[in-house]
């Protein structure tokens, strides 16, 4: 499965990363929301991986974007340290297919 991972930790990036790379998945980091979307543009994905808390922009933005450009129901994932009930509701209100919260556990994202 090909992944794209929007996350601007290194560190959690590459720790989510090696944990899908183990798995079989092939995985591309994207630290900014403006370079995944780009991407997005020219290359489609199986599953997208969205941090909510970005430099450049926030999760739900991209989130939005994905819903209103792919034209294919491609599913995302929010993994995040919001962890307050509306945020999970306003991500799925948003189209967001499922929702983690940080510390995510290798299993449970697996």
């Amino acid at each position: 499965m090909r992944v794209a991972l929007l996350e601007d930790d290194r560190a959690q990036a590459e720790m989510m990363r090696a944990w899908l790379a183990e798995a079989g998945h092939d995985t591309q980091v994207f630290g900014l929301g403006k370079a995944l979307i780009r991407e997005l543009g020219r290359d489609s994905y199986d599953l997208v991986v969205l941090d909510w808390m970005l430099p450049d922009t926030d999760g739900l933005q991209v989130l939005r974007w994905i819903r209103e450009h792919v034209d294919w129901p491609m599913p995302v994932l929010f993994v995040t340290g919001r962890d307050e009930e509306k945020d999970i509701v306003e991500a799925l209100n948003s189209g967001a297919d499922d929702y983690m919260t940080k510390p995510v556990k290798r299993g449970e994202m697996l």
